[in-house]
């Protein structure tokens, strides 16, 4: 680093995904800081620098600290709904074949470890959200193949099934979140 400015872009790039307002408002907060200890330090930056983490870690722990923004929020819903979808199996009009619903497990497969994801990056409300986005996926799904397919029959043993996963997908997003929060240990203050 040979400026303060690029230091703070670093870490501008490390809160990628947080609510600008917040944003900003730490980042001049941290320029302030990193004037007041270049002054200490005689105007030499680099010696300020030295106590300084990496501007990586700092982004990375403020993000942890403040979370998401609402946008990132959204977006990691909208991506559990879209692969909650086809992990319904009755999407496929026509006969009984093993590709709808062996491909279908994929889906299910990928949005589980989608929203697991969300939940252990992104914290459990994020999670939550994007399980509830799934479940809904889900649900969307199954009643737009029921309106449009004729003649479909449901079974009460398929339609369980199909409760079950979409409301394991809410406890998904819920649990690692909240273990993570739980069990990890302190941080330092920023």
């Amino acid at each position: 680093m040979t400026s303060p400015d690029e230091y703070l872009d670093s870490v501008r790039r490390a809160m990628v995904g947080m609510a600008r307002a917040v944003r900003d408002d730490i980042l001049r907060e941290l320029k302030g800081h990193i004037a007041d200890s270049t002054a200490a330090n005689g105007g030499n930056f680099q010696a300020s620098l030295v106590a300084l983490e990496s501007p990586r870690e700092i982004g990375r722990r403020y993000r942890d600290l403040y979370g998401y923004g609402t946008a990132f929020k959204a977006l990691f819903a909208a991506i559990a709904f879209l692969l909650a979808v086809p992990s319904v199996p009755v999407l496929v009009a026509g006969p009984e074949t093993l590709f709808p619903f062996a491909l279908s497990i994929f889906f299910v497969i990928g949005a589980a470890a989608w929203i697991l994801w969300v939940s252990v990056t992104a914290g459990s409300r994020a999670g939550i959200f994007a399980g509830i986005a799934g479940l809904a996926g889900r649900l969307t799904a199954f009643a737009i193949a029921t309106v449009t397919q004729a003649g479909g029959i449901t079974s009460p043993a398929g339609l369980g099934l199909l409760l079950a996963i979409s409301v394991m997908f809410v406890l998904l997003g819920w649990i690692p979140g909240t273990a993570k929060k739980a069990w990890s240990r302190p941080r330092p203050e920023l």
